[in-house]
């Protein structure tokens, strides 16, 4: 009779981060890098304040309301922004077997953030 030996129950075996780990980062790397580029389209879309040089060329002024068309780009923005989130939380969930495995917060941050971002954008545009 063969008696083969186990491994201790506390010892991770784990050597590397796998591939759901991995891809959990680009996933939060790729949700942040949706937020900035919501943030400068954001800030685009505003409406513009007159400044010295707008008064002084007669041939242009002040854009004295918010541009609706980035706004809907903003909109399709913070979707894309909730399902990737979504689908990062999502295999991070199915992977949470080990005590040490954890969720990022960030992509608790990042759907709540783009959940927020689309009710004031559906609400008041």
């Amino acid at each position: 009779m063969v008696i083969t030996q186990r491994q201790p129950v506390g010892i991770d075996r784990r050597q590397c981060p796998d591939v759901i780990v991995k891809s959990t980062r680009w996933v939060t790397t790729t949700c942040w890098l949706i937020i900035s580029i919501v943030c400068v389209c954001l800030y685009f879309a505003m409406p513009e304040r007159p400044a010295i040089q707008m008064t002084i060329s007669i041939s242009r002024e002040a854009r004295a309301y918010w541009d609706i068309a980035m706004l809907k780009n903003v909109f399709i923005m913070m979707v894309v922004l909730l399902l990737i989130s979504l689908f990062g939380l999502a295999e991070s969930i199915l992977r949470h077997n080990r005590v040490v495995d954890n969720i990022p917060k960030t992509l608790i941050l990042t759907v709540i953030m783009s959940l927020v971002g689309m009710l004031v954008i559906y609400s008041y545009f």
